[in-house]
C-alpha cells in the first residue's frame, strides 16, 4: 500500500469521501460515521502517527482504511 509522506496535510490533499476534518492540536481525525448523524473520531498518540495514517489512508488508499470500510459497509453497500 502506498504511504505518502509529507510534513503537514491539508484538506485539499485528502481523497477519502468520508473525511471531515483534522485537529492538529488534539492529534485527531473526524470522519463520517456508520449511520446518519454520527461522526467517528480517531485519536492518535502523536502527530507523526496521525500523519502516517493520513498518508496511508486519507490521501492514499482510503478504500483500505478501517473507518472507510465500516462506514461504507454500514451505509452504502448494497
Amino acid at each position: 500500500m502506498p504511504n505518502y509522506r509529507k510534513d503537514s496535510w491539508t484538506d485539499a490533499d485528502v481523497r477519502c469521501p468520508f473525511y471531515i476534518s483534522e485537529d492538529k492540536a488534539a492529534c485527531s481525525i473526524s470522519c463520517e460515521g456508520f449511520e446518519k448523524g454520527v461522526k467517528t473520531l480517531s485519536r492518535f498518540r502523536s502527530r507523526p502517527h496521525k500523519d502516517r495514517h493520513m498518508g496511508a489512508f486519507c490521501v492514499g488508499e482510503y478504500e483500505q482504511c478501517p473507518v472507510y470500510r465500516c462506514t461504507y459497509a454500514s451505509r452504502y453497500a448494497d
